[in-house]
């Protein structure tokens, strides 16, 4: 018993000495700063102009309002719980309210960060839809750490549950419309009825069906995995990391575009990249969602010629996640296996990098310009994308390979 009072206490105290390090070599041995602190002053800049140009009738309310119920939906909750506990753990279930409930309280607080930095980025673009003082500005933050002491809550409650689609989309849907209510400063009638469908489907709802209920161990425990795996998939960005644990995943259809066509030594390693950014951990899918992503801003903030600083970020971001695949576990044991030269490894990931980013470059160009409407930006918005590309590839992704040798 008294170890178990004690648990919650040393498994948070060695997770946080674990991402302390982490986070010592991230400040130490990259750009990451420098490249936060251009992105911070860039970013800032040109969102004044763009709120500047917004029409009377722009609906920024409920953009943030859609913005900040993602956030608030968002509320996965981290209990650091291990594989072994399965067994060790199960057994003593009754005994561990404590533990879990410093789990909660420990997921509020973490997640809450986050939730007040989006408010404070969409702060601006609240005011300026709404004509509020300062003073809302303090009661959005008592209305978001509300709602996402809610869904933290209800969270908690979908660990017991089997079937939470159903509940999850009504988390969203009542979540939404809180904000939204208390955004647009609705009356207090309207937002009195909203809060109180939400306590009762909180206790009614989620509480009574969690109540008797046993706990999804397994999903608990998948669930703080993938927690763990993001920042440790973002750590490896900068530097290796041993406990990062890799995925694969068979996406036959997508794999049927890159047969192995050719079987001589200079294209081992590179039929091996292809093969891991397609199928290994999430390359794939973070490729996909930075190109979707920074296409939408390059067309829908419209900032002009300046649209080619979202278009060198988003190149400089993604050519950083591409570069672990270099150091995947897959390429080291196939070429224990087959003598390949070494020599023969790195010209064809700094091909592929260049390949992904100069077509990524193509893309974000070209949305950019369709938002700025002009074919001259389009030329320097891929100029600029494109010299980056290459500049990325052949020097600081040749660099990176060398102090890794």
């Amino acid at each position: 018993m008294v170890e178990l009072k004690h648990l919650w206490q040393k498994r948070y105290r060695d997770n946080f000495q674990m991402q302390l390090r982490y986070w010592n070599l991230i400040g130490r041995n990259s750009g990451l700063m420098f490249f936060v602190y251009a992105m911070i002053l860039i970013g800032g800049f040109y969102y004044k102009k763009w709120l500047d140009l917004l029409p009377a009738h722009f609906p920024g309310t409920l953009i943030v309002s859609l913005i900040l119920t993602i956030v608030c939906v968002h509320a996965p909750i981290r209990t650091f719980i291990q594989r072994a506990d399965l067994v060790f753990l199960l057994p003593v279930e009754a005994e561990l309210d404590n533990y879990f409930r410093k789990s909660c309280l420990y997921s509020f607080l973490v997640q809450s960060v986050t939730l007040m930095m989006v408010w404070v980025i969409s702060a601006p673009l609240y005011f300026q839809s709404t004509g509020q003082g300062s003073s809302a500005f303090f009661v959005g933050v008592v209305i978001l750490l509300g709602a996402k002491g809610w869904n933290i809550a209800c969270s908690w409650r979908e660990q017991f549950i089997d079937d939470i689609v159903p509940l999850y989309l009504l988390r969203i849907c009542l979540s939404f419309l809180f904000l939204y209510f208390a955004l647009s400063h609705q009356s207090w009638f309207v937002l009195t009825i909203c809060i109180t469908v939400m306590l009762l489907a909180g206790f009614f709802l989620f509480h009574r069906q969690a109540a008797g209920a046993l706990l999804r161990w397994q999903h608990l425990l998948e669930s703080d995995t993938r927690q763990a795996m993001q920042f440790l998939r973002f750590a490896n960005l900068f530097t290796d990391v041993p406990r990062l644990r890799r995925r694969t995943r068979p996406r036959s259809i997508i794999s049927r575009m890159f047969p192995v066509r050719r079987f001589e030594e200079r294209e081992v390693f590179k039929q091996i990249f292809i093969k891991t950014f397609v199928r290994s951990d999430d390359y794939l899918g973070m490729y996909v969602r930075l190109s979707v992503i920074g296409a939408l801003l390059g067309y829908f903030l419209n900032m002009g010629y300046a649209s080619v600083f979202i278009v060198i970020s988003v190149i400089y971001l993604t050519g950083l996640q591409l570069l672990p695949i270099w150091s995947h576990p897959f390429p080291h044991a196939l070429a224990d296996l087959y003598p390949v030269p070494e020599q023969f490894k790195d010209e064809p990931f700094v091909r592929m990098v260049m390949t992904l980013l100069v077509a990524q470059s193509v893309l974000l160009s070209g949305a950019a310009a369709l938002g700025a409407r002009s074919f001259v930006g389009f030329i320097l918005f891929l100029c600029s994308g494109i010299i980056v590309s290459v500049f990325f590839s052949t020097v600081y992704t040749k660099r990176r390979i060398r102090l890794k040798k």
